[in-house]
C-alpha cells in the first residue's frame, strides 16, 4: 500500500483537587486552544510536490488544492502536528470538495507509521469514517462507519462542511451541520490534523480548524 506525505508543524492542563483523589476535567473553561488556517498563504507549509508519486499540494486563491493523480494509488496524506491532547475533548472541522474522494484526517504520525483516522466524502455524496491503519491495531485500512449517503450531503463534488467532535469517549461526526454518526472514540497516536485523498483525486479545502483543551 502506498502511503505518503507528512509535513509536521501537547498542550495539557491538570487540576488537582486538594485532599481528594486526582480529577482531570476534560473541559477546563480557562484553557482552550484554537488552530485555524484559512489558506490565505503558506505559513503552515502545506505546499508540496512529489513528482514520483504524482501528488501535489498548493495554496492559491484562498484554498488548498490537494491532488493525487496516480490512478493506481491507494491514498495520500498530509498533516500538521498541532499537539492537541487526544485524551481531552476536541472539535476538528473543514470544508472540502473533490472530483473523487477526499477526507479530513486526524491522528496521523508518519514516524510511528500510524495513519490516523479519516472522515471522507466522495464526489457522489457518500461519506465514511476510516481507521487508516497502524493506530495500535491493524495496519490495514478498515471502516468504522461504512460508506453511506444522506440528503444533507452535497454531491457532484460540491463543498461539504465536515466536523468531527470528541466528547468523552465518543466521536460525533457532522456534515453541513447535521449529525452523521456517533461511534466510540478510538486511540489516537498524535494530535495532528490534515487531509487525505485517494488515488486519481483532485481535491480542495477551504479552511481547517481545531478547537481543543
Amino acid at each position: 500500500m502506498k502511503k505518503i506525505l507528512l509535513w509536521t508543524i501537547v498542550a495539557a492542563t491538570t487540576f488537582l483537587a486538594s485532599c481528594r483523589k486526582e480529577y482531570i476535567n476534560p473541559n477546563p473553561t480557562d484553557n482552550t486552544y484554537e488552530f485555524v488556517d484559512e489558506f490565505v498563504d503558506n505559513r503552515n507549509d502545506w505546499n508540496f510536490a512529489d513528482n514520483l508519486a504524482d501528488a501535489y499540494g498548493v495554496i492559491a486563491n484562498g484554498t488548498f488544492s490537494f491532488n493525487y493523480l496516480d490512478p493506481n494509488g491507494t491514498a495520500s496524506y498530509i498533516a500538521k502536528n498541532i499537539q492537541f491532547n487526544p485524551d481531552r475533548n476536541f472539535v476538528i472541522q473543514t470544508r472540502i470538495g473533490s472530483d473523487n474522494n477526499m477526507g479530513l484526517l486526524f491522528g496521523y504520525d508518519a514516524g510511528s507509521r500510524a495513519y490516523g483516522y479519516s472522515f471522507t466524502i466522495s464526489s457522489d455524496g457518500y461519506y465514511a469514517l476510516w481507521d487508516e491503519g497502524g493506530n495500535g491495531g491493524s495496519t490495514d485500512i478498515t471502516e468504522i462507519v461504512s460508506p453511506r449517503t444522506a440528503s444533507f450531503v452535497n454531491g457532484n463534488g460540491n463543498w461539504n462542511e465536515v466536523k468531527i467532535e470528541q466528547v468523552g469517549n465518543t466521536w460525533i461526526g457532522y456534515i453541513n451541520g447535521y449529525k452523521a454518526f456517533t461511534v466510540s472514540a478510538r486511540y489516537i497516536v498524535k494530535g495532528s490534523v490534515g487531509f487525505v485523498v485517494v488515488g486519481n483525486t483532485r481535491g480542495e479545502a477551504d479552511y481547517i480548524q481545531a478547537n481543543y483543551y
